[in-house]
């Protein structure tokens, strides 16, 4: 069981961006049960026009994101773009689609981690903690929270 921790008092603005409604309110509300601050977004347009006008201190980025407007943008460019706006924000990559390549691509990113869909709440929580508070949650620490979340 997982022994969550009180979010800060003024806990920094969380963008959750995933072309799914029922995934993007799933993580968005459990975030908000955490008392964490959301700001959602249904694709990389939309995305980046919040990243451009808000301060997020953390983002929520499906990998797998749909072409918009004709443009194919994936979650990993979302990311960079993401961080290009916020470059001391953590960010977390969803997938549906685990590969084992794509944790060491997440790695390669300064202060992100990849994780599999679907997510535990307690899960989502803790991890979002991890990074606020540390600044940097290892992959071994994430795992161990991982399992002990379900």
């Amino acid at each position: 069981m997982v022994t969550e921790i009180e979010p800060p008092a003024e806990p920094a603005l969380i963008l959750v961006v995933d072309a799914y409604g029922h995934s993007r309110e799933g993580l968005s509300a459990s975030l908000r049960v955490g008392g964490y601050r959301v700001e959602t977004a249904a694709g990389s347009w939309e995305a980046i026009q919040k990243a451009k006008d808000g301060h997020f201190g953390l983002a929520i980025i499906d990998v797998d994101l749909p072409p918009a407007h004709g443009v194919v943008m994936s979650g990993w460019d979302l990311a960079r773009i993401f961080r290009a706006f916020h470059p001391g924000a953590a960010i977390i990559l969803v997938t549906a689609e685990w590969r084992p390549d794509l944790r060491a691509q997440a790695e390669g990113l300064h202060r992100a981690r990849l994780v599999e869909k679907p997510i535990h709440p307690g899960e989502l929580r803790a991890l979002v903690k991890a990074l606020q508070s540390d600044g940097v949650a290892s992959a071994d620490s994430l795992d161990r929270v991982k399992r002990e979340a379900r």
